[in-house]
């Protein structure tokens, strides 16, 4: 990433960052809430592939282990192997596919809470998994559906300048050239 594109991301992580501590922990269903953290290095990753996933994952995951009252760095890892898979699962698809955002969106931010919590649990914070987990891919997963679009566009203007790999990959045609 170039130094502009750096301070661009690290912008619209801080403004995620406080949308989610100000507006996000309010709404809360069930006693779970939206996390919109997930939706950066995913939208990261659709948008420039898995090294820029994980960089925008684990930047993106430190800033909110700032303000969680969980082990320092989970959400950082969590965040960092979100994007690399991401990136990495979606590489082969055409990323104008209209499909492709949503299905990202809702897959990974539940998996990421699943992640999240599971490894928690692992390193003693056993209250993690005692959570409504239908509530929570519910929430989530709704969130996620209708924030992907507009986190895409911030993700889009702080990349903007890059190589956008995935935004080159020509549609296929369905005819082969020899």
């Amino acid at each position: 990433m170039t130094g502009r594109s750096m301070v661009r991301v690290a912008l619209v992580i801080f403004i995620v960052l406080m949308v989610q501590q100000t507006i996000m922990v309010a709404l809360r269903v069930g006693g779970t809430h939206p996390d919109l953290l997930w939706l950066l290095p995913i939208t990261a990753a659709l948008l420039d592939g898995p090294e820029t996933g994980a960089i925008v994952g684990f930047w993106s995951g430190l800033a909110f282990d700032l303000v969680l009252p969980t082990p320092f760095g989970l959400s950082a890892l969590v965040g960092c192997l979100l994007g690399y898979v991401t990136g990495s699962l979606t590489a082969a698809m055409d990323p104008r596919a209209t499909w492709l955002k949503p299905v990202a969106a809702l897959a990974g931010s539940v998996t990421a809470d699943m992640l999240f919590a599971v490894l928690g649990a692992i390193l003693g914070q056993q209250q993690m998994v005692q959570v409504d987990f239908l509530a929570l891919f519910l929430v989530v997963g709704v969130s996620s559906l209708v924030l992907v679009l507009p986190v895409n566009r911030l993700m889009r203007w702080a990349l903007a300048g890059e190589s956008n790999r995935r935004s080159l990959v020509p549609a296929h045609t369905g005819s082969r050239a020899w």
